[in-house]
């Protein structure tokens, strides 16, 4: 999966949560770049079944955008959280999630669950 489609999927969810309506220019502003840039890749995340862009209801994930746009974001809060947790800066543990997230497989991401779950158990006590 490319890293594009899942930072794009990722940030439709986060401002469909926000905003209730994603439109273009929401993703022109989140990362940045060029509406024709956003346009060419809103066309290929559609080909490619991921979302359903709409005049009227603005740019929806589809099932399958969605259940990829949920895995990443609890990919993130994961890895964030676990970093957050050993000391690192939280702007800093936000930004080495959104890069971890995308190279971390699910057998990993499932142990780092685990020391999460311990270190806030061993945190109660």
């Amino acid at each position: 999966m490319k890293k594009t489609t899942e930072d794009y999927l990722k940030t439709i969810r986060l401002i469909q949560l926000q905003n209730g309506k994603v439109r273009s220019v929401d993703l022109v502003g989140a990362f940045g770049v060029s509406r024709p840039t956003v346009s060419n890749i809103v066309k290929r995340l559609s080909g490619e079944g991921f979302i359903s862009p709409g005049f009227r209801y603005g740019i929806r994930l589809t099932e399958s955008g969605l259940a990829l746009a949920d895995k990443m974001i609890e990919r993130n809060r994961v890895i964030r959280d676990l970093l957050v947790s050993a000391g690192v800066d939280p702007a800093a543990a936000e930004a080495d999630a959104c890069e971890i997230e995308h190279a971390v497989s699910d057998q990993s991401l499932n142990a780092l669950k685990s020391i999460g779950i311990i270190l806030r158990t061993a945190g109660k006590k």
